[in-house]
């Protein structure tokens, strides 16, 4: 049976009366000559009378398949040549199995997936090969009684799902059909109380439509979104309309956001005591709503509504449960566009630009636009584009310029204002109007945006697949990001797949460079070069073109594409390790006690600094702690980088940087981190800066600086290179490093000491370190004498007067034996060649110091 419930399936399916809305369009699409569908009813009403008129036995079974084998059409066929086939012959040399089971499939009273699976059940015994789909199934139902089981088709169901949000994995058979035939009926059952006289068949035919003909899949969208504006609008001017809205949303959508906003503060705190407040007592009035802003206000020195109207403060809370649906929406128009016919030699980038409801700095609005443009173009903003927008005037479409182009000004664009009568056709045909002017930029820049490498010998799918399979030359890492590709379309830029991965945007570029040159040794392949000459290690795996602000589109190379999807359920990701504060106990050598110190204080501080002297596991513990924070081992919420003289705002923040056609902005690891943060409010990000001391604090966070204090998160400032409106969130949390035995450090605590809280962790060579060094092999004689060494060294640091505590050797360095090292070799190579070179270092100015050290050891 299927995982999700009946219940669960009719709330998504009912959902914001898309369901409705589309079926009115369908409708009025079935009354055109366009629609060319009949021939499907026609069919299916001459086998219904047909296989009433049977008697299904051994006799007759092999002339009913045969007659539904040949009522299947060629053109427009219910199901695939070979399920007919394949049933005709296993009729043929099993006729009283097959007559048997095809009256179970229509008589007995057994669920609908227990029928189908016991049917191929037979079929696989009688041939393991057999093809018998869920296609074949529909069709044999339908036959029988079209009235009450609809035709099926794999990519109908997936749209379906797709359209109305239904996160439901593809199953057997039998789950199959049967999650469609329970989608169908929900439907019906809705839909016959406007429309009379409706079928399973009806709907069936309403589905197929509705997910295949792009007339009724943009006009459905548009209307859609345009409802969703106007509300938005009606909200902007009148917020307790908003509020009302609120608090209709499902009570289940109420809980969940309320858990996302129940720890936060500032103007997260306000959504959460309203959402508290609606669930707790009903309906909060805009009285209400201004009482819940003061209390939260007063708790702050500053003023956090400075940028926020009531609009703004509650538009998340209203948008939570609809910003996938309209992404969504706009994803089908996008999609139509770039499936003109008039289109066809085109190479647009897909899925990219759909900015949302949400797009101007999350605050809501109430106009969401998308453009179309050709993957030569670095980005929309220097492209002309297939436009669209939607707001509560109506529809704008045609040619934009981007802001850019030498043509920013200019354009050519239909404004449909009745909603109503907004039509597909006229739609189609200004797009193809504009065509000219589009291309007629095209080939003023064609010389400049041709593939700036040397053509390579074409790997073969089947090359690609051995290659994937082989663990020397493509990593786990390598797989994670190559999957992703594939699940975002088969190309996207290095910003759209750190989003998906919860990454850095340059992360991505040493592995790349490192499988290809994995793959040109397994291959014996040259290394492609560029006109220039250079070496071109991405184009192994990809084709592409540099994007503003240095990001870069990647296309994964056909071949290696079709060979990622055909390996696609080999190479499924594991889901997350738990991780505990449990866990975390077990791999550091702190007690509970200051474990609960450090982690109440970095919830409460939002940003601490771990210090101590060199290998007390520093950034080891930083990351596990964050790990036992989240709960598990999340690698797409925690961040970690070191700082060092040279690091710079740019670097962290924005900056302007080089490009082939000038200068662009680029935006910063912790910009866009603070970024995915800001889309999640209901997780906690983490994000760790090693060595912190070693930057220069004021001038890397630049304007953000003052933002990371605790009672300054969520508050905004205008950012000075983009102008825009940016915060620190307060779900993201700050772990530095700091070396105590760093000669830097005096200099730089003040200005840290008021914006993070400091913790002191101390080498610990005790009982849980002794273990844990026993349990990697290493005798109890090796643990005395490097606890012996250790107490000596440690004691003459600590003693002396240019030194103390914070210089301590710390219990990383002795933290685990490789396996199959000799336990000596292993102890005085790291006296040698890391505690002895540290300790001249430390005495730089006293070398006999060193020499009486370690001449005991």
């Amino acid at each position: 049976m299927s995982q999700m419930s009946h219940d669960e399936m009719k709330k998504l399916l009912l959902k914001d009366y898309f369901l409705n809305l589309s079926f009115n369009r369908y409708s009025k699409f079935k009354n055109n000559v366009r629609y060319d569908e009949h021939y499907k009813l026609e069919i299916l009403d001459r086998l219904n009378a047909f296989i009433k008129q049977q008697d299904i036995n051994e006799y007759t079974i092999v002339d009913i398949v045969k007659k539904l084998q040949k009522e299947n059409p060629q053109a427009g066929s219910f199901v695939h040549w070979s399920n007919t086939d394949h049933l005709v012959k296993f009729a043929e040399e099993r006729p009283f199995e097959v007559a048997e089971q095809l009256n179970e499939l229509y008589f007995s009273s057994l669920p609908i997936e227990e029928r189908i699976e016991n049917f191929r059940e037979k079929g696989k015994a009688f041939n393991p090969g057999i093809s018998l789909g869920a296609p074949l199934f529909g069709y044999l139902l339908a036959a029988f009684d079209c009235s009450k089981y609809p035709i099926y088709k794999q990519e109908v169901f997936t749209d379906i799902k797709r359209s109305y949000g239904i996160e439901e994995k593809l199953g057997s058979v039998g789950n199959n059909y049967g999650t469609y035939l329970m989608l169908c009926e929900i439907a019906l059952k809705h839909l016959e109380k406007s429309y009379s006289n409706l079928t399973i068949i009806d709907i069936q035919d309403f589905f197929y439509c509705s997910t295949q003909y792009n007339e009724i899949i943009v006009e459905s969208a548009v209307e859609y979104l345009f409802d969703i504006a106007s509300a938005l609008n009606k909200f902007m001017k009148d917020p307790g309309l908003i509020l009302d809205a609120i608090a209709n949303l499902e009570e289940d959508m109420l809980l969940k956001l309320r858990e996302q906003y129940r720890n936060t503060e500032k103007i997260n705190q306000i959504k959460y005591r309203v959402l508290d407040k609606i669930i707790e007592s009903g309906p909060v009035s805009i009285t209400e709503l201004e009482e819940i802003k003061e209390m939260v206000k007063v708790k702050y020195e500053t003023n956090i509504l400075n940028s926020w109207s009531n609009f703004s403060i509650l538009f998340q809370l209203f948008y939570a449960d609809k910003k996938k649906k309209v992404l969504e929406e706009q994803r089908k128009i996008h999609q139509a566009i770039r499936e003109l016919e008039e289109f066809e030699a085109m190479e647009f980038v897909e899925g990219k630009v759909l900015n949302g409801f949400n797009w101007n700095q999350n605050f809501g609005c109430s106009e969401c636009w998308l453009a179309v443009y050709e993957n030569s173009h670095s980005s929309h903003r220097s492209a002309p584009q297939f436009f669209v927008s939607v707001d509560e005037n109506g529809i704008r479409y045609g040619l934009v310029y981007g802001d850019q182009h030498a043509e920013r000004r200019k354009g050519e664009i239909t404004i449909t204002s009745d909603v109503d009568s907004f039509s597909y056709e006229r739609f189609k045909q200004q797009m193809v109007e504009v065509l000219h002017d589009f291309k007629k930029d095209h080939t003023e820049i064609v010389a400049e945006t041709l593939d700036t490498y040397e053509s390579q010998q074409e790997i073969s799918v089947e090359t690609w697949m051995e290659l994937l399979q082989n663990e020397a030359i493509f990593q786990e890492n390598d797989l994670v990001y190559l999957k992703k590709m594939n699940e975002l379309g088969g190309q996207a830029t290095a910003s759209q797949l750190a989003a998906s991965l919860g990454k850095h945007s340059s992360s991505f570029n040493t592995p790349v460079t490192q499988a290809a040159k994995r793959v040109l040794e397994s291959t014996g392949m040259e290394v492609p070069k560029r006109e220039d000459g250079t070496a071109c290690y991405w184009c192994v795996l990809f084709n592409g073109e540099y994007e503003e602000n240095q990001h870069f589109a990647w296309i994964l190379k056909a071949n290696l594409q079709i060979a990622l999807k055909a390996l696609d359920e080999e190479n499924e990701i594991v889901e997350l390790e738990p991780y505990t504060a449990e866990n975390f106990l077990d791999e550091v050598f702190i007690n509970e006690d200051q474990y609960h110190s450090i982690s109440n204080l970095l919830k409460y501080k939002k940003n601490v600094i771990l210090q101590g002297p060199p290998g007390v596991g520093k950034t080891f513990v930083s990351k596990r702690l964050a790990y036992s924070l989240m709960g598990m081992k999340d690698e797409t919420r925690v961040e970690m980088v070191q700082f060092h003289q040279n690091y710079a705002y740019e670097d962290f923040v924005m900056g302007y940087r080089p490009k082939e056609a000038g200068f662009g902005l680029e935006f910063g690891i912790f910009y866009d981190f603070c970024k995915r943060a800001l889309e999640n409010p209901g997780k906690d990000y983490f994000f760790i800066i090693d060595e912190i001391n070693r930057g220069n604090l004021s001038k890397i966070f630049g304007e953000l600086f003052m933002l990371i204090e605790r009672d300054k998160r969520d508050d905004f400032v205008t950012m000075s290179y983009s102008k825009e409106k940016f915060t620190v969130p307060g779900n993201v949390y700050l772990i530095g490093t700091m070396n105590t035995a760093d000669r830097s450090l005096a200099q730089l605590e003040v200005a840290l000491r008021r914006r993070f809280a400091f913790v002191t962790l101390a080498p610990s060579f005790n009982e849980k370190w002794k273990q844990h060094i026993l349990n990697s092999d290493v005798t109890e004689g090796s643990v005395n004498r490097i606890l012996g060494a250790v107490t000596a060294i440690n004691n003459e640091i600590t003693s002396d007067f240019q030194l103390g505590k914070g210089y301590a050797i710390g219990h990383s360095f002795f933290a685990s034996k490789p396996v199959g090292m000799d336990e000596n070799d292993w102890y005085e190579g790291i006296i040698t060649y890391e505690i002895i070179p540290l300790l001249e270092e430390y005495f730089f100015d006293r070398p006999e110091i060193v020499s009486s050290i370690i001449e005991g050891l």
